[in-house]
């Protein structure tokens, strides 16, 4: 995320206005428009106040995140074939980034990628419990690796419904539709490209950032206690639900009548709207 962001992100949480923030640093509105529209960072001074007022550090705010990473050095793969329908139950140990494609073929291919670990086959097991219309991925991460990434390819046309439980940092979901993908367990990054359906995520105290090239279908966010943040392209019309105790949303633009949905649910959270 580039500091633009973080920066206009931090002040809506906050709920200042440009002018707010502009006063309490002792500078412009045009800075503070200056900033959050990326022409531009402020100097050591006003980056150190920033830090102070927002409780975080300068160097989280002028690093950008890495959300998806690159091809590794190690990998294994891992493949079953199937013929039909399937609902999908997949249980991966903590790694950092899933990836899930369609596969060109009628076979699910799990590659397993690693800089750290050479020898994959001595520190992760993968099983595949087939079940006539269930299908369950059990993925153990026996060493707990941290850097593992997992690209996942299923075919488009055997997808039912999706049911993932795992702890990461970032999942990406590319060219597919999806009835239905609902996610249990820790996840900061979200990703979303050329895709639509349902995905449901159910997460506890854990702030999440989603990503869509373009919202087609729904998001069902299901916190406590945290924040989650949704960007997708500007103009684009959605509809909102809000469910739960003491939640809310920030920034949002409600159309009744769209079939886009974002749903927060949970307790004591804060889902806001950012425009790509």
């Amino acid at each position: 995320m580039q500091f633009s962001e973080k920066l206009k992100m931090l002040r809506k949480e906050n709920g200042f206005t440009q002018e707010n923030l502009a006063d309490k640093l002792n500078v412009s509105r045009q800075a503070i428009t200056k900033w959050e529209s990326g022409d531009g960072i402020p100097d050591i001074e006003n980056l150190k106040q920033i830090s102070i007022l927002f409780n975080t550090t300068i160097d989280e705010l002028v690093k950008e995140e890495k959300e998806i990473t690159i091809d590794k050095n190690y990998k294994e793969v891992y493949e079953l074939e199937i013929d039909h329908t399937k609902h999908f139950d997949i249980n991966i140990d903590m790694i950092n980034e899933l990836s899930i494609e369609p596969s060109k073929e009628e076979k699910i291919v799990l590659e397993v990628s690693s800089n750290e670990e050479e020898n994959l086959k001595d520190s992760f097991k993968v099983k595949f419990d087939d079940i006539y219309n269930k299908l369950d991925i059990d993925v153990k991460n026996k060493k707990k690796i941290s850097d593992i990434s997992i690209k996942m390819f299923l075919p488009q046309k055997y997808i039912d419904e999706i049911e993932l439980k795992s702890k990461m940092k970032t999942l990406n979901i590319s060219d597919l539709e999806l009835n239905k993908l609902e996610y249990d367990g820790n996840l900061k990054y979200l990703n979303v490209l050329n895709s639509k359906g349902k995905i449901v995520l159910n997460t506890t105290k854990c702030d999440i950032e989603a990503n869509y090239d373009k919202l087609d279908g729904v998001l069902e966010v299901n916190t406590f206690n945290s924040t989650a943040r949704v960007k997708f392209p500007e103009n684009q019309e959605y509809k909102t639900i809000l469910k739960g105790v003491k939640n809310e949303f920030v920034d949002a633009i409600n159309t009744e009548e769209s079939t886009n949905v974002i749903e927060l649910n949970g307790v004591g959270s804060k889902l806001i709207v950012i425009k790509k």
